[in-house]
């Protein structure tokens, strides 16, 4: 198992939650829930997921390692093995899909707050329900 924070614009977001639940079953499903904006302020423009995956998994995606200086090496990862992989689960994407997805998201080995931070992310902060006493309707 080896920790990874993967960052997907919302426009990703669909394909990536739909590859992660076919390819890893279980441990895929709801990736990418927590959405992040510049600001913390809603519509949130990308979502995170961030912990222990396959290390089957993990050689899939592609990876950027920071280094005390803030250097980032990105390995590639294997994009070429995601369309036959997904295509087994029952789930029709292009090397092009694919190709287009590697290039849009951010896959690190950081923990996900200084992830965000190199990239300019807060989570996004929503307010919680007002609460209201069930008898009056009024505010507690």
């Amino acid at each position: 198992m080896l920790h990874r924070t993967i960052i997907v614009p919302k426009a990703k977001q669909a394909l990536s939650q739909s590859l992660c639940a076919g390819l890893a079953g279980n441990a895929g499903a709801g990736m990418f829930v927590v959405g992040l904006s510049a600001s913390g302020e809603a519509p949130a423009s990308h979502y995170i997921s961030s912990g222990q995956i396959s290390d089957d998994m993990a050689a899939l995606l592609p990876c950027s390692s920071v280094d005390a200086d803030g250097n980032v090496t990105t390995a590639p990862g294997h994009p070429e093995l995601v369309v036959s992989l997904a295509a087994q689960a029952g789930i029709t994407v292009t090397q092009a899909q694919i190709d287009a997805l590697y290039a849009s998201v951010d896959i690190s080995d950081q923990e996900p707050f200084a992830a965000m931070a190199r990239l300019g992310l807060k989570m996004v902060q929503v307010p919680p329900p007002m609460a209201t006493h069930p008898a009056a309707g009024a505010r507690w």
